[in-house]
């Protein structure tokens, strides 16, 4: 017969005792549940996040739709007052879509801080109007957690920019001191690239390699106009490819490795706030920095335009993408994002599927696959 081992109580009473092994196995196998079930919890968190994600973005196209209805057209990517070298002059760019539908999301006090007669980076040309160094640096200093996704890990992080300030932390412009500034998860469409050194919406005029028909919906502004700059907003009018095919904002996390200044921030850099949709499928994986610098075709410059330019998040296989008609699309990483410039090919083979859904008149009407 089996003996038990009994532990004898203080009141008369006895309770059996467990073994070292019996023990062991019980915490083995509470180990073994636990790892079965921890991918299962993670991933339906990541599926939580996702579905808060696509719910920010809904609210983002919404906004856009009331702009429009006040405003008879669509928000501009980026404004700016001049049509100079703004590559070297990033003070020169007024304000983003990011400060333009802030009435709209509930942020009309927020809104009544912009100064518009200064840039968001807070200095104005040479001398003229230099006392209103500063004027927005309030604003863009503000934290707005409605332009974040909670999958992104630069979500409620503040940085400064890499187009701001070298790594060893010194100014790369003269005309002011750069700051940290809050990160945003989202960019604007600005239109589709063939894969040039061109960015449209910085050189919308005749001749050479630009092809303005691949204009996005919020694309820069020049307020100014000349040949230099796109002088036009767009409606819904404009947007001839329908409203369903044509995007309007799209995801873009921080790089996870690399460049991690390499990000979006909510109130200024126009170069970060504006996606050119490019024909390279790493271009939807910028969220890994350094795997879309080795595999975007680029190099150089060139490979850090494609990828500074170019979405991704941290969710699994793809992004999220509002569409013009407000509607919210998930887009895997294995979309046809086409075979870049050359002369013998057509529009739709230069740019792919998802290059024509980021254009609004491109005569390709596809649709979200």
């Amino acid at each position: 017969m089996k003996k038990e081992r009994f532990v004898k109580m203080g009141g008369g009473g006895s309770l059996r005792a467990f073994t070292l092994v019996e023990l062991l196995v019980v915490i083995a196998i509470i180990g073994i549940l636990i790892a079965l079930l921890l991918p299962a919890v993670q991933a339906a968190r990541e599926a939580a996040r996702r579905m808060q994600c696509s719910n920010t973005m809904k609210q983002l196209g919404l906004a856009c739709h009331n702009y429009a209805d006040t405003q008879k057209c669509f928000p501009f990517g980026s404004f700016c007052r001049n049509n100079g070298n703004h590559a070297s002059s990033l003070w020169l760019f007024y304000s983003m879509w990011g400060v333009s539908i802030l009435p709209y999301i509930e942020q009309q006090a927020a809104y009544d801080m912009y100064f518009g007669a200064a840039s968001m980076e807070n200095q104005t040309a040479g001398s003229v109007n230099a006392s209103n160094q500063g004027r927005n640096r309030e604003l863009a200093q503000m934290r707005m957690s409605c332009y974040e996704c909670p999958s992104d890990t630069g979500a409620g992080q503040r940085d400064y920019p890499a187009t701001e300030r070298t790594d060893a932390g010194a100014s790369v412009h003269s005309q002011y001191t750069p700051f940290e500034q809050y990160l945003t998860s989202y960019k604007a469409v600005g239109g589709a690239n063939t894969g040039g050194t061109w960015w449209w919406d910085q050189d919308g005029g005749a001749g050479g390699n630009v092809r303005s028909y691949m204009r996005g919906v919020m694309h820069t502004y020049y307020g100014t106009g000349g040949t230099s700059g796109v002088n036009r907003t767009e409606t819904f009018a404009s947007l001839t490819d329908g409203t369903s095919n044509t995007m309007l904002f799209v995801e873009r996390h921080r790089p996870r490795n690399g460049q991690t200044r390499r990000a979006v921030f909510w109130s200024s850099i126009p170069a970060n706030h504006v996606y050119t949709s490019s024909p390279m499928a790493a271009t939807l994986k910028a969220v890994d920095w350094e795997r879309c610098i080795l595999t975007c075709g680029q190099s150089g410059d060139q490979a850090v335009y494609f990828c500074g330019r170019s979405a991704g998040s941290n969710h699994t296989g793809g992004i999220n993408s509002t569409a013009a008609d407000g509607s919210v699309h998930f887009i895997t990483e294995t979309i046809n994002v086409g075979l870049g410039y050359a002369a013998n090919r057509s529009n739709r083979d230069m740019i792919g599927v998802w290059g024509c859904l980021c254009a609004v008149d491109d005569a390709e009407a596809v649709s979200v696959p």
